[in-house]
């Protein structure tokens, strides 16, 4: 049984002290890395619920296992079997609610291999038991930004443990990967599908984003009844009968919203799109209009052009799957413009309306004044700040106006206090700037930064390399 906790995680306030422990550890990263990693596991061994610190720890020792192992993720030569004995003692405190010690002893087994899938694995599923899903899905966020793409085994143990904690949309981000390297792989099939069903609910889409599980599980009865009725369907006979029983339901119930999302899902599994479209309209004719109702009729919309450019593409016919990717995209570019003129306060909507112009600003410049114009707005929101400070640094770089992006750049800067890779992308564009301006110096120290972070960033160790040279010439012809 989990430690009884008196108050929520997010509302539970971090002594001064561990926080004034947290600010000498990332002061401390830079020159001292070691040290400044045993303070960051004080910070979350005193206060387990202290995420912030568990996040920066997370980075620390990925950024230092990096260096020791030169970019490289080994893996542990005995898989799963090295979890093993720290499975038992980690196990044994969770039975008797020792939660907090049990996840402190799991970081230790974390400590010298973050990146050792079955280790990540172990960290995650005792935070979970410990009732501490935060602290496991801080790790997992952190790891996943790691992991190469091609890693279909540690992506498919990631995607269960978010499924494991509810949090679907990264579910689906994760079993994707797997799906498209191991397309016959049944189990993950099955999941990938449940998590698309559950998430139709909206409410797990915004429990995750806000950590709030406990206002989801309200919810839990309509989740389990999309569940079961989106269950993967082996046959199409199958297929039919459980769509007939859906029809019955709304027959009796034509206002039950969620009876049409789970006749959406189940003809999204039969590649029936015309259907799965007009059940959506169907259910708007009940709801008005609805934004959750919009996004799921754009996601319908773009798979079915995806399932026919993959046709083509398949049947030889690169022409028209080309025509069908541009006419894929124009539809896209319409329906999230058409979908800010409907809802004008959605900020992240004008995020990604931004993301659009600046998609295509190469074939008309005008685009960079409407990306702007957008990521204005969307910079409100504290979700897309960065991005879009970042962004729209990226369009004042591409119209001439560089003092204007620093200026971008240096405000993201204040949101960024570790360096994750968010981070790593703004500090890069400084010095990549700073090196188009003839700033050498500059340049040198935002380059020197990711280095000491993460020598695998982009062409990081030959941009260092070239501003060595660069500086190097430039001492010798004031020399001569």
């Amino acid at each position: 049984m989990a430690e009884e906790k008196t108050a929520p995680e997010a509302a539970r306030p971090v002594p001064q002290s561990i926080r004034n422990l947290h600010i000498k550890a990332t002061a401390a990263l830079e020159r001292n890395p070691d040290l400044a990693i045993d303070m960051l596991m004080r910070c979350v061994v005193s206060c387990p619920f202290f995420t912030e610190a568990r996040t920066d720890l997370r980075k620390a020792e990925i950024a230092r296992y990096l260096r020791k192992h030169k970019g490289k993720i080994a893996k542990s030569p005995l898989g799963a079997v090295s979890v093993l004995f720290p499975k038992m003692k980690i196990s044994g405190l969770v039975k008797k609610g020792k939660g907090d010690e049990a996840i402190a002893e799991a970081e230790k087994v974390l400590k010298d291999n973050p990146l050792d899938i079955n280790l990540v694995k172990l960290f995650a599923e005792t935070t979970f038991a410990a009732g501490r899903p935060e602290a496991g899905r801080s790790t997992l966020e952190v790891v996943k930004n790691h992991i190469p793409a091609d890693d279909a085994d540690a992506f498919t143990v990631l995607g269960k443990l978010y499924y494991a904690i509810q949090d679907y949309r990264r579910t689906r981000e994760c079993l994707e990967r797997v799906h498209a390297a191991r397309p016959g792989d049944v189990e993950v099939s099955k999941l990938l599908k449940n998590a698309e069903a559950l998430a139709t609910s909206g409410k797990w889409e915004e429990a995750s984003e806000s950590g709030d599980f406990r206002k989801a599980l309200q919810n839990k009865a309509q989740v389990e009844q999309l569940d079961a009725a989106n269950k993967s369907v082996k046959t199409a006979d199958d297929a039919e009968k459980i769509i007939e029983d859906t029809l019955a339901k709304i027959e009796k119930d034509p206002k039950n919203v969620n009876y049409y999302l789970s006749l959406v899902g189940l003809y999204l599994q039969q590649k029936r799109y015309d259907e799965a479209l007009a059940a959506i309209d169907k259910a708007r004719e009940y709801v008005g209009q609805d934004p959750s109702l919009d996004l799921k009729y754009s996601d319908v919309k773009i798979e079915q052009f995806d399932a026919k450019i993959a046709e083509l593409e398949a049947a030889g016919d690169a022409a028209a799957a080309q025509d069908a990717k541009l006419e894929r995209d124009q539809y896209v570019f319409n329906d999230i413009a058409e979908r800010v003129q409907r809802y004008p306060n959605d900020q992240h909507l004008r995020f990604q309306l931004g993301e659009q112009y600046w998609k295509y600003s190469d074939l008309d410049a005008s685009y960079l004044d409407e990306a702007l114009q957008q990521f204005q707005i969307s910079q409100r929101s504290p979700k897309d700040r960065v991005s879009s400070l970042y962004l729209m640094a990226l369009c004042f770089q591409k119209k001439g106006m560089l003092d204007m992006a620093v200026e971008q750049l240096t405000t993201a800067l204040e949101s960024l206090p570790s360096m994750d890779r968010q981070k790593m992308d703004v500090v890069y564009l400084l010095g990549e700037i700073s090196e188009q301006e003839g700033k050498l110096d500059d340049a040198s120290k935002y380059f020197k930064e990711i280095y000491r972070a993460d020598v695998t960033y982009k062409d990081i160790s030959d941009r260092v390399q070239r501003i060595y040279d660069a500086q190097k010439k430039a001492a010798e012809a004031a020399g001569s």
